[in-house]
């Protein structure tokens, strides 16, 4: 490209510049194609590698084998059964209970905390498993909340509700 020469200022103008006074740094291109596929795909590959060998090492560093697995609960062990199942009665059975409420439900527990606290056999052992908790209180006609004691009976499988019930109080220490 040739020299040229401003009209105003008689100035030369060379093509020799890194960047425009008006525009800016010239744009570089970016990374396209073949070449950006690849990139990510190594980078996965080679985080599945590491995952896979950090994973692979712990059961035999730890002791994590087919021997120290979960064993499962006899059907007449009710400290075993209500352990497990209380996770599962704190996620299946406070929509039952709320049905409950004539008015709004607060539940003084956290977020995160277990809402029952005792369990018993429903019927006999080896049946379904009532849970029982005081961490809610109903609202009254009021407005007034007032603790109350619910029960959730869950079947054997850990998942289907049978009965609820709520009464006034709390549970004893």
């Amino acid at each position: 490209m040739a020299v040229l020469k401003r009209k105003q200022r008689r100035e030369e103008v060379s093509d020799k510049a890194t960047s425009c006074v008006t525009c800016g740094p010239p744009v570089v291109k970016r990374q396209t194609g073949v070449a950006k596929k690849l990139g990510g795909w190594g980078i996965l590959i080679v985080g599945s590698l590491i995952t896979w060998g950090c994973a692979s090492d712990n059961g035999a560093r730890y002791g994590s084998d087919a021997a120290n697995q979960v064993q499962p609960c006899r059907n007449d062990d009710l400290q075993c059964l209500g352990d497990r199942g209380n996770a599962a009665a704190s996620i299946y059975c406070p929509g039952p209970i709320e049905r409950l409420a004539t008015h709004t439900v607060r539940w003084t527990g956290g977020p995160y905390e277990l809402k029952f606290s005792r369990y018993r056999w429903t019927d006999s052992p080896g049946g379904p498993i009532t849970y029982i908790g005081d961490k809610a209180e109903f609202q009254n006609d009021l407005g007034v909340y007032t603790p109350i004691i619910y029960e959730c009976g869950l079947a054997s499988d850990g998942r289907t509700v049978l009965a609820v019930s709520a009464t006034a109080g709390r549970l004893p220490p």
